[in-house]
């Protein structure tokens, strides 16, 4: 039994290594004292009005950023940010240019894409950043929210209502309802992949997937344990 398991962790790890090295950081927006982007688009990201500095933007509620001309149904969105009031619904993502109230939300401290799914579990503490990790698979239309690492929401978007239109909002509520439903905080950076990530784990030099050659000696010593029970195993007289 120790033996398929540990072949099922080889195949896991060679799998999310495929993923992580097939992805391209389309866009990196650090944040440090620069809007521009660090993957080398050459679009700058669009401040509105909130303070940059030199480990983010501050900004007020609706004053969130925006990046533009990017078109994609396959994706994956990381942000490390804080928002100060978690009190209902506060956007964190729109992808309606402020036409439509569905977008992922903080609610009430819990993740949510509004109108589909909701986290069961708190996921966002007031004043504290989270990193969160939205990911949307093109063929499957499958979306699957990240805080922390840890998944909290999933859902089939057969709608395409999650697909990456021209421009991407951060933080800034639609105008259906007022533009209400935001809270001022603080972003430390926004990367953006061409991929879904398994697992949602980011890369670039605010992630944490390993470099190839780090996954390979993981597989490679994986896969010298296997060898090594498998001969302990045939040594190992049969239980009478």
């Amino acid at each position: 039994m120790f033996v398929k398991l540990t072949a099922a962790a080889t195949f896991a790890a060679a799998l999310l290594m495929a993923s992580s090295a097939s992805a391209t950081l389309i866009r990196d927006y650090e944040l440090n004292n620069s809007l521009t982007d660090s993957a080398g688009s050459g679009v700058s990201i669009v401040n509105n009005g909130g303070v940059l500095g030199a480990t983010g933007i501050t900004f007020a509620a609706n004053q969130g950023p925006t990046v533009t001309g990017l078109s994609l149904s396959t994706y994956t969105i990381a942000t490390n940010f804080e928002f100060d009031s978690l009190s209902g619904f506060r956007k964190i993502v729109d992808f309606k240019n402020l036409a439509s109230d569905n977008g992922l939300y903080d609610l009430s401290g819990n993740l949510n894409y509004f109108n589909f799914v909701t986290a069961a579990s708190g996921s966002f503490t007031a004043g504290t950043n989270a990193l969160v990790v939205l990911t949307r698979d093109g063929v499957t239309q499958l979306v699957i929210g990240y805080v922390n690492g840890v998944q909290m929401i999933q859902f089939t978007d057969t709608t395409n209502d999650a697909v990456i239109n021209d421009p991407l909002r951060f933080f800034q509520d639609d105008n259906p309802t007022g533009q209400r439903e935001a809270s001022s905080g603080s972003v430390d950076f926004i990367q953006i992949y061409d991929t879904a990530l398994v697992g949602g784990v980011i890369g670039g030099p605010r992630g944490g997937v390993p470099e190839p050659a780090t996954w390979a000696l993981m597989i490679l010593g994986l896969g010298g344990i296997g060898a090594s029970l498998r001969q302990r195993r045939r040594a190992t007289p049969a239980a009478v």
